[in-house]
């Protein structure tokens, strides 16, 4: 079951493309544990030789946030589910693909408990819907990341195809390629493992293993404010857009301004700003999921543009996720 033959784009949007700075050569660690600080600024969002639904190539802006290192982990997830419970199986599916399973008590008694799968502890939950996802965040004091941040995260300003870099992908970047008839739970690696392929910023697994699921809802179309070609509604949309422009590039930190950013500024200028903290659209039918899994036999579903859809109710066992949360930047 591969998600990226299951769905399909049916619409063609505009192409935009800009030009982004270098990201920070070292990880800043942010005040909760297990999450690392990605700075404030513009980077470019989507590429326009992708797929229908990572297009066009736009200039965005975020604030500093914070993210997790790893995915969450069926130990993690587990400690949720005995917390919250998990009433008719809305958050995850406790069965022969989860690494979260329903635990027999002590005492023998009839309560539900929730263990991670003996051996699996590390490996991330799995067969999560986003209504679980979005509910662990919450409980933990967090959110999930917005589109727009888990790209940052993943893809730093420079523009990268996959987090590491532009090499193509390989054993000891991603899991992927993966056949569970042959592997079962093996087809996961832990959620600390492959630092070789870890992002721009330090996290870990962001292409490959499991699939995260994001905040926003899905639109085919990745940018709602980019369309260069109708000049005549320029002026309307420098309006309506002007409440969400990015302030000047010295204002963020972790962006230096290149000649090249310059110009792709300027270009800027001439048609759409960037928009800060873009966070799709209001109400949908699906959410969005990036990163691709460890059954994605593709290098371009690894890829940090790359996007996938599912209601929100579904679940898989290549599907997980990490969370976000604000930050001051400061260690």
């Amino acid at each position: 079951m591969n998600l990226s033959r299951m769905l399909s784009a049916t619409a063609v949007v505009a192409l935009l493309q800009g030009c982004a700075a270098q990201p920070p050569s070292v990880p800043q660690t942010a005040t909760e544990p297990g999450m690392l600080v990605v700075s404030g600024g513009r980077f470019t969002m989507g590429r326009d030789k992708g797929e229908i639904n990572e297009r066009p190539s736009h200039k965005v802006a975020v604030d500093t946030f914070a993210m997790d290192r790893t995915e969450v982990s069926a130990d993690d997830f587990a400690e949720f589910l005995n917390a919250v419970g998990n009433a008719d199986a809305v958050y995850f599916t406790p069965d022969e693909y989860a690494t979260v399973v329903v635990a027999p008590t002590a005492d023998g008694r009839k309560e539900t408990r929730f263990s991670a799968r003996p051996g699996y502890e590390h490996h991330p939950a799995n067969n999560i819907s986003w209504k679980g996802a979005d509910a662990y965040c919450r409980w933990r004091g967090k959110r999930l990341p917005s589109e727009a941040e888990w790209e940052k995260a993943a893809r730093g300003t420079d523009k990268r195809l996959f987090p590491w870099g532009n090499r193509n992908p390989g054993s000891g970047l991603a899991q992927f390629e993966q056949v569970w008839q042959e592997k079962l739970f093996n087809v996961l690696v832990p959620v600390d493992n492959l630092p070789e392929g870890a992002s721009p910023y330090g996290m870990l697994n962001m292409a490959g293993n499991v699939l995260e699921w994001v905040n926003d809802w899905y639109r085919q179309n990745l940018c709602d404010f980019c369309n260069p070609e109708k000049e005549a509604n320029l002026e309307l949309i420098l309006q309506l857009t002007a409440r969400d422009a990015a302030p000047p590039d010295a204002g963020h930190a972790g962006d230096v301004q290149t000649e090249e950013d310059a110009q792709g500024n300027a270009k800027d200028k001439r048609q759409t700003p960037p928009r800060t903290n873009p966070s799709g659209p209001t109400a949908g039918s699906f959410k969005v999921l990036r990163g691709g899994s460890w059954q994605d036999r593709l290098e371009d579903d690894l890829a940090t543009t790359r996007r996938f859809w599912l209601d929100p109710a579904q679940r898989f066992p290549h599907t997980g996720f990490r969370c976000s949360q604000q930050s001051s930047g400061k260690p």
